[in-house]
């Protein structure tokens, strides 16, 4: 079974240098793991190539997005209910651990990017689906 992100894509075409040949497999599984779960599991291996070339490549820039997202912050960042952005100015650095307020559960768990990739792919739609009415 082929990924839809490999270490070839990340590297040579998003460009990403968070995740290193060792770590990617990994943080591959998890990063795609949440992008499916945002777009409720309507794409996998097989699918992504029925899709629009666009939405192929905005969904791939979102699993990427993640991929760094997760190497910066941590794979705990998805589990402990805490975000682990922060930032460093010179010598100062501010930690920004906090628990998650409104956007979610997971909103500290998941790549800004990727949110505003999938959000031009129509993928996150809310809508939950009525037996025998999809899509209505």
């Amino acid at each position: 079974m082929s990924a839809i992100v490999d270490f070839q894509y990340y590297t040579e075409t998003y460009m990403g240098s968070e995740a290193d040949e060792t770590s990617f497999p990994a943080l591959n599984a998890h990063a795609s793991r949440v992008i499916a779960n945002m777009t409720r599991w309507q794409v996998d291996e097989t699918t992504i190539n029925s899709l629009p070339s666009l939405t192929q490549t905005l969904y791939r820039l979102a699993v990427c997005s993640q991929i760094d997202f997760l190497a910066i912050n941590g794979v705990d960042s998805m589990t402990d209910g805490e975000g682990s952005v922060g930032f460093a100015v010179g010598k100062v650095r501010v930690d920004g651990k906090g628990k998650t307020s409104a956007g979610g559960a997971m909103s500290a768990s998941i790549s800004p990017a990727a949110i505003s990739y999938l959000e031009q792919t129509g993928l996150m739609n809310p809508a939950v689906p009525v037996a025998g009415c999809y899509p209505c």
